[in-house]
């Protein structure tokens, strides 16, 4: 198994999260509610329209969690400042809890079969893949293990051991949509995405549908990345801003920043934030930030597990359960017209009471182009 990574970050995290893990030794795993039985399948096969539901609310288990050891598998650097550094976050919170919990990057589909297999094996109750790409692997791996939770973040595989969450911030895009199309200047707003699979796209096209209801002529620069490095994120968001965007997107874990920088490199062209709030990291260009607390979907997970409650489907985490958020950067909101600003609320409301139905990542069209 590769080296742990310590749950003590540097200084320099870029949502100012703190905290300490535990080794993941020494103490001996105390009881917990085993799945009912093993998969059996080698592989559990994914479900074309999986069942769907609020988080259940255990009904408070008497498991020491001191004796739960829980693994946390991320794609990427755990100081990325959005998606992987939220997965290390939800770490914290467990930890604070008084879990075991021990972090892993592992980005490759055979990094995370390995690691989530050496975890099992070691005696890990819960493993979390922080991911959809976490889904398969963990298919795999998950019928050897049948005392062993595996859940991932995503994805569609529900087994006797096996569940997704959803977090569908799919939710607080539709509502930053809704603002860049009041805003723009130039009728053009833009979006660079990490990957090209439903977890992603679901997204920019809540981005754009958000956009759409307020102006449905207006134009959308889209463009996947090879990889989310900083420097590709930024050239290829200079190349949209040279087309006329003025307000752009990053979803691509740390390659943000490079789309951020692009924005603070030209003239009037302001930034949407993804999976974190980043006022304070450009408090003169960042307008809105889409957030979640992953936390929440990660706590209720474990209550359920050990409450012996785990839901058989998939996890749904919005913004009525708390999971998922919208921010105003406080520097530039007064300067806003109040119209925006109330289209904006109006729209949250509308979301959170169902009047306002945002596709998540089992109801995109795929004939929808990216």
């Amino acid at each position: 198994m590769k080296k742990l990574m310590s749950l003590v970050l540097s200084g320099a995290l870029l949502l100012g999260a703190a905290g300490c893990s535990s080794s993941g030794s020494g103490a001996q795993p105390s009881a917990v509610p085993q799945p009912s039985t093993a998969p059996e399948q080698s592989a559990a096969p994914e479900q074309s329209t999986p069942p769907a539901s609020s988080a259940p609310q255990g009904g408070g288990s008497e498991v020491d969690p001191s004796g739960v050891k829980i693994g946390i598998l991320i794609p990427g650097s755990p100081t990325d400042g959005g998606f992987c550094q939220q997965g290390a976050e939800a770490g914290y919170a467990l930890q604070d809890l008084g879990y075991q919990v021990d972090i892993v990057e592992a980005a490759t589909a055979e990094e995370i079969k390995s690691e989530s297999e050496n975890m099992a094996a070691d005696g890990y109750q819960i493993i979390f893949g922080h991911g959809a790409q976490c889904t398969t692997p963990m298919a795999e791996v998950s019928p050897d293990y049948p005392d062993t939770w595996f859940v991932t973040l995503g994805g569609e595989v529900v087994t006797d051991n096996q569940f997704p969450v959803c977090v569908c911030a799919e939710e607080s895009c539709y509502v930053l949509g809704v603002v860049a199309a009041m805003l723009t200047k130039t009728g053009t707003i833009s979006y660079t995405l990490g990957g090209d699979f439903p977890s992603y796209v679901k997204y920019t096209n809540a981005l754009k549908l958000g956009a759409r209801s307020v102006n449905p002529e207006i134009k959308t620069l889209g463009a996947v990345l090879s990889s989310t490095n900083a420097n590709e994120c930024y050239e290829t968001t200079m190349n949209q801003i040279n087309q006329g965007a003025d307000f752009v997107f990053g979803n691509c874990n740390e390659g943000q920043l490079g789309s951020i920088k692009a924005a603070e490199d030209s003239q009037d062209v302001y930034i949407l934030g993804c999976l974190g709030d980043f006022s304070s990291t450009s408090p003169d260009r960042v307008v809105a930030n889409m957030v979640c607390d992953y936390s929440v979907g990660y706590i209720q997970a474990v209550e359920a597990i050990l409450s012996g409650n785990a839901p058989g489907e998939i996890m749904m985490q919005t913004i009525a359960t708390g999971c998922v958020g919208f921010t105003w950067n406080e520097n530039l909101k007064g300067t806003l017209p109040q119209e925006v600003i109330d289209a904006a609320g109006q729209a949250l409301e509308d979301i959170r009471s169902g009047k306002i139905d945002v596709p998540n990542e089992y109801e995109l069209d795929p004939n929808e182009p990216i």
